[in-house]
């Protein structure tokens, strides 16, 4: 399933108060159903006001090295985790009570997050979403590219990259500058 993002609720939601969950996925390997991290940010009026972090079992279980590399998560490190749809019951609330998804390359992790929903067989419909990386490239094309990395040095917003509750807390604060303006 393809997961497409775009700037049709924009225009809604500057106009609103700025409500809306920020997420990034850390994944073991190539597979999108192999969440190994999750990192949600909640955002409400515009003020973060709860986070929530966890490793995952990923489903299938095996890291490629380049990915530990990245992340620093192996198997050992999540060997006593749950797998996606044990930590569902946890943190379907964050997702249910969202009328809109924020995420840096928001395609990747909206399509994470519908690979395991559909492999556990967890009926969710995906709501609005939006991508700051895509936001990056429309508001701010100057920049030498559009990476998390690069997106947050250019706002001053501090960053463990690769570690998912960071990322999420990075694609917050970049989308309360991009929609808030």
């Amino acid at each position: 399933m393809e997961i497409k993002s775009g700037y049709k609720n924009e225009i809604a939601v500057k106009r609103n108060k700025l409500n809306f969950t920020a997420i990034d996925f850390e994944t073991a390997n190539y597979d999108r159903t192999s969440a190994c991290q999750i990192g949600i940010v909640v955002v409400e009026n515009s003020e973060i006001i709860k986070t929530y972090s966890s490793y995952i079992k990923p489903s299938p279980n095996f890291f490629v090295p380049f990915f530990t590399e990245l992340h620093n998560i192996d198997a050992k490190k999540v060997s006593n985790f749950p797998l996606f749809d044990e930590l569902w019951c946890e943190i379907s609330e964050y997702f249910t009570s969202s009328d809109m998804l924020v995420a840096h390359n928001a395609i990747f992790d909206m399509n994470v997050l519908m690979a395991c929903c559909e492999k556990y067989g967890i009926d969710y419909k995906l709501p609005a979403s939006f991508c700051t990386c895509q936001a990056s490239r429309r508001y701010l094309p100057y920049l030498a590219n559009h990476k998390l990395s690069t997106v947050c040095k250019h706002y001053g917003i501090e960053l463990n990259h690769h570690e998912a509750l960071s990322d999420a807390r990075a694609a917050a604060l970049i989308a309360l500058k991009f929609l808030g303006e």
